[in-house]
């Protein structure tokens, strides 16, 4: 009967130990409501990220008080970037301004949101650095 007793005391002890740690952190409280999620993709939903050449991929990601920048690298030349992003009316986007076909830069508004789309040919035809920079809504 003793050694129950003790092993009833002992896990309600523990018990007791895991709900007093389950408890609000009163310090999280202090601390403001927390920041938004990152968009899913790394950019807004309505953003179109290049995705015709399977190798791409993202390789930065920043948000700053007024945008949204996202760095995409592949290995596919200017024109099938800048190709892809020329359609981006279909989404219902408006370009502004198209400065090129081997490099440069595409602008284009929707709603509130702008979007500008920089392309940059890496040596050798290597591939292509995209940047995406889109303001917040």
């Amino acid at each position: 009967m003793h050694r129950t007793l003790s092993r009833t005391t002992t896990l309600l002890c523990c018990l007791c130990l895991l709900l007093t740690a389950c408890g609000k952190d009163d310090k999280a409280e202090d601390s403001g409501p927390p920041p938004p999620p990152a968009p899913a993709r790394g950019a807004p939903d309505d953003v179109p990220v290049y995705s015709e050449d399977a190798d791409a991929k993202e390789t930065g990601y920043e948000v700053t008080e007024t945008e949204i920048i996202m760095t995409m690298e592949t290995i596919n030349g200017p024109i099938s970037p800048i190709t892809y992003y020329r359609k981006i009316g279909e989404q219902g986007w408006k370009i502004v301004q198209d400065t090129g076909d081997n490099e440069g830069t595409i602008i284009a508004t929707k709603k509130k949101r702008t979007l500008e789309i920089t392309f940059e040919a890496l040596p050798g035809g290597a591939g292509t650095i995209i940047v995406l920079k889109t303001t917040k809504e």
